[in-house]
């Protein structure tokens, strides 16, 4: 038995000694090598302008051969799949440059990583908010090398689409330069070796920096044991040298320890001249604080003096307050009473509020009422509001305004008692319109002359002419319209001469046009070729007296009749299409438009300003009171009047309002 395990053991032996000297002898015929590169991978392994293959690979492979007594000729190869094939039929020995990830082919062996890279992905600039924002859910294109990344890594980029395989890194940078696609996902170091010898390098962002790291190998034969570990250890005799760093450094560019070292130089300088400036502000302080301890005993003055000035202010606006010749008075949102100035407490007949608690708004009998009319309480009451208030038989008139003065909502009243200035106001109205009554009285006097011109000719004819039959039917046809001209004109000169009435309130705009329409269609119902239309009218409100302002409105579309009507006589009634009539409203710059619009005779421009005169009139049977007294009916309304007009063409009269929002 010891015989048996002796001769085993001896036999052991010798296949341990054989195969030792196996390597040995192999490792000493093989010098020559021949290393396939794919030179589409640069900075690690490409071609440069002379055509030599170079890189951190290629210096790499050298290193090794010089390491393990190699002598190795590179063959350039523009496809992997070629290399592999050269390999497989035994025309080279290594393939350098292969991707860990790939698959290795039947027959063949990877060695050890001889290097590693990042992916990333590369974008052109005006893609880069589609891509980085992908919950926008725009969709784009990407196109990555084959053997780098894995489909199920792709499908963590939710928007892409179009994904397309390239060979090698220069088509995925070529894809990428001519728009084929919109993103890449390529190796950073090699993506931004190329982007350096673009001249548009500032067009292009790396949007995603890091995707995941591949690693770079050689391939060998299955059946090349001695060369695959021949190359392993040199592989991992460089590595561990420093030698294999200073490669790196040679090929790689290195951006965040770029970034790094500007960033330090950066703060190196902004520290520099942070140390700068404090020393310039401590001197500067140094120096100013002997002055400011000098100022500041000015400034102590001065603000003294400026408080003394400020109570003076304090008081005088107090008496100016209490002074006032309106009554003012602070309240808070429920009533309560802050303060009264002296007209104020004469009003409401307390003579001080200091003694009296809890004292209301609501239990004064003339402000508590004033109070209540106006809505104060609602809110800010920006244009003045006139309440009517009858005291014992007296007749007061108040003008009043509220104000909301801070976020509690506290309110500042103002009663003014205007009854004296409302009467010497009506006295100068009267006195205004006596003289204009003069004026129109003056030129009334000649337009009667006419008709009764013609009725006092009529009138002395009647006893020679009255069984005259031709006699009769003249004077049936002229003296009843003389005696309508003469009473027509008396009418219009008891409109103009009425008293204002004040009885204004919010009128709709758009039931003031419907109302005044209606009217003007059954006036002009007999009339041919005219069409009255009304345009899409606003939903607003104006604070008018209604009366006046319809009449006034009416009174325009009635011109616009006539002028049409006018028209058509002067054309001989040879009328194709219908003239038109259009009534609008519109707002802006809150104010309200009522515009009337019509196709008659127009007006001529030097008449334009004069047709608003009383009496003033271009008609041969006017007299000339229609417009006058719409633009006293506008103008007592607070509102303004505009005519704009072409002879012959059109006419566009606008009365505007401010807009009542309340």
């Amino acid at each position: 038995m010891k015989k048996i395990i002796n001769k085993s053991i001896a036999v052991v032996l010798i296949l341990v000694i054989l195969l030792a000297c196996l390597p040995m002898v192999s490792e000493g015929a093989r010098t020559n090598i021949k290393v396939a590169v794919n030179c589409n991978l640069p900075p690690f392994q490409f071609l440069d302008k002379d055509g030599n293959i170079i890189g951190l690979h290629i210096d790499i492979m050298n290193e090794i051969a010089s390491k393990e007594n190699l002598i190795i000729e590179y063959l350039a190869f523009n496809e992997t799949s070629k290399a592999l094939e050269a390999l497989e039929n035994g025309l080279v020995d290594v393939v350098l440059g292969i991707t860990s990830k790939n698959d290795v082919i039947k027959g063949l062996r990877k060695t050890n990583d001889i290097s590693s890279a990042t992916l990333c992905m590369l974008v052109g600039n005006e893609n880069v908010n589609k891509i980085l924002y992908e919950e926008e859910q725009q969709k784009y294109s990407v196109a990555f090398e084959l053997g780098t990344i894995s489909f199920s890594q792709l499908s963590q980029l939710k928007n892409a689409r179009n994904n397309l395989v390239m060979g090698n890194q220069k088509q995925l940078y070529e894809a990428l330069v001519k728009k084929q696609v919109e993103a890449v996902i390529g190796v950073k170091e090699s993506m931004l070796y190329m982007l350096e010898n673009n001249p548009d390098y500032n067009s292009y962002t790396i949007v995603l920096n890091y995707f995941s790291t591949i690693n770079y190998t050689a391939l060998t034969r299955n059946n090349d044991l001695v060369l695959h570990n021949s190359l392993n250890r040199g592989i991992s005799k460089l590595r561990a040298s420093d030698t294999y760093e200073q490669l790196l450094d040679k090929w790689i560019i290195n951006t965040e320890q770029e970034a790094a070292e500007e960033m330090r130089a950066k703060m190196l300088s902004y520290i520099a001249a942070f140390f700068i400036i404090a020393l310039i502000v401590i001197s500067i302080i140094s120096y100013t604080n002997y002055q400011l301890k000098k100022v500041v005993a000015e400034k102590t003055k001065e603000i003294s003096k400026r408080v003394q000035q400020l109570e003076t202010e304090s008081n005088l606006r107090e008496r100016l307050i209490e002074f006032s010749p309106a009554g003012i008075m602070l309240l808070k949102k429920d009533g309560s009473v802050l303060m009264m100035n002296s007209i104020m407490r004469s009003l409401t007949g307390i003579d001080s509020i200091k003694n009296k608690k809890e004292l209301n708004i609501y239990d004064l009998k003339i402000v508590g009422n004033i109070y209540k009319q106006v809505s104060c309480n609602n809110n800010t009451i920006e244009r003045p509001v006139i309440i009517k208030y009858n005291n014992d038989s007296e007749n007061l008139i108040f003008r009043c305004y509220c104000q909301s003065i801070n976020d509690e909502n506290d309110m500042v009243l103002m009663v003014e008692d205007i009854t004296l200035e409302e009467k010497e106001k009506h006295e100068i109205f009267e006195l205004r319109k006596n003289k204009a009554l003069n004026r129109i009285i003056a030129g009334m006097a000649h337009e009667i002359k006419n008709p009764l011109m013609s009725i006092n000719t009529f009138a002395s004819l009647i006893r020679k002419q009255g069984k005259d039959k031709e006699f009769q039917e003249m004077f049936a046809q002229h003296v009843p319209k003389e005696v309508d001209r003469i009473n027509r004109l008396i009418n219009m000169l008891i409109n103009y001469s009425r008293p204002v009435r004040s009885n204004k309130e919010r009128v709709s705009v758009r039931e003031l046009i419907n109302d005044s329409i209606y009217f003007a269609q059954l006036s002009a119902r007999k009339i041919k070729h005219i069409n009255i239309k009304s345009n899409e009218n606003i939903e607003a409100y104006i604070f008018v007296n209604r009366d006046q302002i319809k009449q006034a409105f009416i009174n325009l579309i009635l011109n616009s009749i006539q002028s049409i009507e006018e028209k058509i006589q002067n054309m001989g009634g040879s009328i194709v299409d219908d003239l038109v009539i259009s009534v609008s409203s519109y707002r802006s710059d809150n104010k309200v438009y009522l515009e009337v619009y019509d196709e008659g005779c127009g007006i001529d421009e030097s008449d334009i300003e004069k047709c608003l005169d009383p009496f003033f009139t271009t008609k041969a049977t006017g007299l000339g009171m229609g417009l006058s007294l719409t633009k006293q009916f506008v103008e007592d309304n607070f509102g303004k009047i505009e005519i704009e007009s072409r002879k012959n063409q059109y006419t566009i009269i606008r009365m505007i309002f401010e807009e009542d929002k309340d």
